[in-house]
């Protein structure tokens, strides 16, 4: 059942936007004029304190890379494995998961952004994810996750070794690491920077093909799991990356 868009959300003119995955289309809330919010008084004093930006008000092209791949994941029977999404935004691979079974902690380093997906979530009758305010730069002793996975967190030089070193810390061993990324420059040593933090990386190119579009969407999916993992130790393996 399809919904209207109210007019507003959480301070944020809002519009519907769809995309397809798992063979449902998933209906957002997204923010209109997203440029605009890097002209609020808050998104600028936070800015001076730590150069953030609100890149969490609209789904980038890397999102769908990874709701591709998560899609081709296996319906969930049994227990979920933990699984953690960094830097969530609106929420699209949450919810793709939330509809094959899985249970996910959605984080993001903004609130805003984790009310949207908790509203995204019930708009399309989908169990609730657990939500948290995360920052990748930092660590957090109280969590551990079978599959860490995140789109498009490559777009500075200066995030490659806190996010590396974020997936080593709080990836538990036997798990794997997801990281959709759209080919951008700033993301080119990150292979190198991984295995640096004991990370063993394999890169595999993806597309994404949407009917209304003239061109794909083209990217790479980085797959990371610690370099000490062996199946011996009555693991489960993890799947091959997707091509999408």
């Amino acid at each position: 059942m399809k919904h209207h868009a109210p007019s507003e959300f959480h301070g944020h003119r809002v519009s519907l936007a769809q995309y397809a995955a798992t063979g449902c289309t998933f209906e957002l809330l997204v923010p209109v004029n997203c440029d605009r919010l890097i002209d609020e008084p808050a998104v600028i004093a936070r800015f001076e304190k730590d150069e953030y930006l609100p890149y969490w008000a609209q789904i980038w092209p890397a999102s769908l890379l990874l709701a591709d791949a998560v899609a081709a994941w296996q319906p969930l029977r049994g227990r979920s494995p933990r699984i953690i999404e960094i830097g969530c935004g609106l929420g699209l691979v949450t919810l793709v998961l939330c509809h094959l079974g899985y249970r996910v902690l959605a984080t993001d380093c903004s609130e805003d952004a984790l009310a949207f997906v908790v509203e995204n979530a019930r708009r399309n009758r989908l169990p609730i994810p657990e939500t948290r305010v995360l920052d990748w730069c930092q660590r957090y002793p109280d969590l551990s996750f079978d599959r860490i996975i995140a789109a498009d967190v490559l777009f500075e030089t200066r995030h490659l070794r806190p996010v590396a070193e974020f997936i080593g810390q709080h990836l538990a061993h036997g798990g794997f690491a997801l990281l959709a990324d759209p080919n951008r420059v700033t993301a080119e040593d990150f292979g190198t920077v991984a295995r640096h933090s004991r990370l063993a990386v394999d890169v595999v190119p993806v597309a994404h093909v949407d009917p209304g579009a003239d061109n794909p969407i083209r990217g790479r999916l980085f797959h990371l799991r610690h370099t000490t993992w062996n199946v011996s130790q009555n693991q489960t393996e993890p799947p091959p990356c997707t091509s999408g």
